[in-house]
């Protein structure tokens, strides 16, 4: 295993709290969680075009997009559906316990995915993978407390 990559997972992984914290005082600040989200999309899609311009990478054009087989939008739209839950349940249950809770269900969905090979990698449930799961929904369930 590469532990670079993992520790570069790992500082992925950490932009998540502060991204939850700052869309939570956005949500605060807007009328409803979906302009929230709304204007958390502009700011990332303001992001990506400045990277592909430093990337000196091009917008897809129209044709490569009409091509791709509709479900591939549904990442959008999922990321969208996350990024609502943590605006509506951040202040509510806070940011350790949100997080934890979506990690536990992140887990959960990524070994069905591995299980049946959904995202073309197979990879088998083992008892040291329900275990990882058992230790983790332990530690939403302590968290909570």
């Amino acid at each position: 295993m590469n532990w670079f990559l993992v520790l570069l997972a790992v500082f992925a992984g950490a932009m998540l709290p502060m991204q939850g914290a700052l869309n939570a005082r956005l949500g605060a600040a807007m009328v409803h969680p979906m302009q929230a989200t709304f204007v958390s999309y502009i700011g990332g899609t303001i992001a990506c075009v400045i990277v592909l311009l430093m990337a000196q990478a091009s917008l897809p054009d129209y044709k490569r997009l009409a091509s791709i087989d509709w479900y591939l939008y549904l990442g959008g739209f999922l990321g969208a559906v996350f990024v609502s839950g943590m605006l509506y349940l951040m202040p509510r249950i806070g940011i350790a316990n949100m997080l934890a809770a979506a990690i536990l269900g992140q887990l959960v969905m990524s070994l069905i995915f591995d299980h049946f090979g959904l995202a073309g990698i197979k990879v088998e449930i083992s008892a040291n993978r329900i275990f990882g799961v058992v230790l983790l929904m332990a530690g939403v369930y302590f968290l909570q407390k």
